[in-house]
């Protein structure tokens, strides 16, 4: 029995791990910005193990083309999930390979100086152009390492996670938000004057409810629709 396989494979993962670990801490001085996205099940709909994995391809091939290293990743996102971080890439060829993929979203980070000249990430949850909310921070601690859901790992089952807490409030960079989402009755004149945001609301919670649609589809139109009902909230 060769007992060191067992001792490489685990260098391995935690190389791999640790790589993207000092990415998405900023310590990688030559990783200025960075993209995570799929091109599995378009549209939010469901496909096959085959059609996700021959559309991933599809993808690699997109960024390679396009002069981008990425990184194959993997996770858990209400369904199995592959997908791709790719160090260095712009805002504008993460969005464009979004919406030729038809995915409903992609994050993009940027590295920036905060106040006491560290240098850390700001993640953005972008739909289409639009970037829905930021973040400062990437998470690594046990209690991600004990998630079961919605995190992201690198390309090996066993490899240590990683999540980017999104829709959590306890995250929230803006001073000041409420977290209260219960609105009272709101007025005839209220609903005409913010006609499109409830209606963007009732949208959402309607997709959040369509059992056709991805467990991670329906799990960002519903932390959607509570973002905007909070900013509903606050105009009122």
């Amino acid at each position: 029995m060769n007992i060191f396989k067992p001792w490489r494979k685990f260098l391995i993962q935690e190389a791999g791990f640790n790589r993207i670990r000092n990415i998405l801490l900023g310590e990688v001085a030559s990783v200025g910005t960075v993209g995570f996205m799929t091109a599995e099940n378009p549209m939010a709909q469901k496909l096959s193990s085959k059609e996700n994995s021959e559309l991933n391809k599809e993808l690699m091939g997109w960024m390679r083309d396009r002069g981008y290293g990425p990184i194959r990743i993997r996770g858990q996102f209400g369904n199995k999930e592959r997908s791709l971080m790719i160090p260095n890439i712009t805002r504008h060829d993460i969005t464009e390979a979004g919406k030729y993929f038809n995915q409903e979203s992609v994050i993009w980070g940027e590295k920036i100086e905060d106040k006491d000249d560290e240098k850390k990430f700001v993640f953005e949850y972008i739909e289409g152009d639009d970037t829905i909310q930021k973040r400062d921070v990437a998470l690594f601690d046990d209690e991600v390492q004990a998630r079961e859901d919605y995190y992201s790992q690198e390309r090996q089952s066993s490899a240590r996670k990683f999540y980017i807490p999104f829709f959590d409030e306890q995250y929230e960079m803006e001073e000041g938000q409420q977290s209260e989402y219960d609105l009272p009755e709101l007025s005839e004149r209220q609903i005409n004057k913010h006609k499109e945001i409830i209606q963007e609301i009732n949208n959402r919670i309607k997709l959040s409810l369509d059992g056709m649609r991805t467990e991670k589809s329906r799990w960002q139109h519903r932390q959607i629709a509570r973002l905007r009902l909070r900013e509903l909230k606050k105009k009122l």
